[in-house]
């Protein structure tokens, strides 16, 4: 598959991508949109957002991408999900970026938009794998709600994404344990959930304490919390436990773009001059906003050193990336 000239391929389907495919679409790029999975990323798994501008009512992460999707096509954007693109080739080939695809296809634009986000992290405890999707998950939603409605439940995770599944779940009848390594909730955590969660009369909140050890049959049925300021450890039934501790870049398909030691892509101002390459000097400019070392490859979203993890933020730069795809493409040579 051939793009036109003006024209850029996005990759990933979460907030960040869609935005960038709306904006792109919307302003006249031949827009090209992927996922490996499918459309919503990380926010699909939200089961209420309740801080995102022009919704004071809230709605759920896969409302709120779905919707997304809606406007992208509507514009004119190519969707294609699941379709991973597994090699990003950076030296360009006749002012053209090449993504090589899981089935052999090749797609030619003349700006990519990195919109990859994260991988979530588990914990290294015995039995894990065994209860994942059987008691363990990573998302908060209807879907994963429903069998433990009116049961106790066990949120692991100390931002945005893990307050709101508390809330959502005592919400459904569940006695909830919020499961806390640092200090305080307030350090990461929005201030109008810190404080709901503080009052809601079935979360407890347990700060400086971890989940230790995973207990059951084919489905989870019991978590040992250890709290580290007590030094002891409790066992306490749990039919199940939503883990939101972070995530980890998915970069690895990419090589030849700086990126942090973590893996998270470096972008315009946090790039140094040993991260960039010759073709800087024939094109006679710096990096411009979100644009990474390699020119005409942007990276927005989690995906990206320093990002802010949430999706407010990752709407914005997705929107904002197609401003600079479009002062890249007319400095092309």
């Amino acid at each position: 598959m051939t793009a036109r000239p003006d024209s850029v391929t996005i990759v990933g389907a979460g907030p960040a991508g869609l935005a960038a495919a709306v904006y792109g679409a919307s302003e006249g790029l031949d827009t090209v949109l992927l996922d490996a999975v499918g459309t919503g990323g990380q926010a699909a798994a939200s089961s209420r957002i309740e801080n995102y501008f022009g919704f004071p009512f809230g709605l759920s992460g896969t409302d709120l991408t779905g919707l997304a999707v809606l406007q992208a096509l509507k514009f004119g954007a190519q969707l294609a999900s699941p379709c991973e693109a597994v090699k990003l080739d950076t030296d360009r080939n006749g002012n053209l970026l090449r993504l090589h695809l899981q089935g052999g296809e090749v797609i030619d634009s003349k700006a990519v938009v990195i919109a990859t986000g994260a991988r979530y992290r588990a914990l290294p405890l015995e039995r894990w794998p065994d209860f994942e999707g059987a008691g363990i998950y990573y998302a908060a939603t209807e879907l994963e709600a429903r069998g433990c409605t009116g049961s106790p439940v066990t949120v692991i995770g100390g931002a945005n994404s893990a307050g709101q599944a508390a809330l959502y779940l005592a919400g459904r009848g569940s006695e909830v344990s919020l499961v806390v390594r640092g200090p305080d909730i307030a350090a990461e955590m929005s201030a109008y959930l810190v404080d709901r969660l503080r009052v809601h009369p079935r979360v407890t909140v347990r700060c400086r304490s971890e989940v230790t050890r995973l207990d059951g049959g084919d489905f989870l049925e019991e978590v040992s919390i250890t709290d580290r300021t007590a030094d002891s450890t409790q066992p306490q039934p749990c039919s199940g436990l939503f883990c939101f501790i972070g995530a980890e870049p998915a970069t690895s398909w990419l090589t030849g773009i700086a990126t942090e030691d973590d893996g998270f892509i470096r972008t315009d101002v946090q790039l140094n001059d040993g991260d960039l390459g010759p073709a800087w000097a024939v094109l006679g400019r710096r990096p411009l906003p979100f644009e990474t070392s390699i020119p005409g490859v942007f990276a927005v979203g989690d995906v990206h050193s320093g990002s802010m993890k949430r999706v407010a933020a990752a709407t914005g730069e997705g929107a904002s990336a197609i401003a600079s795809v479009h002062k890249a493409i007319s400095t092309l040579v």
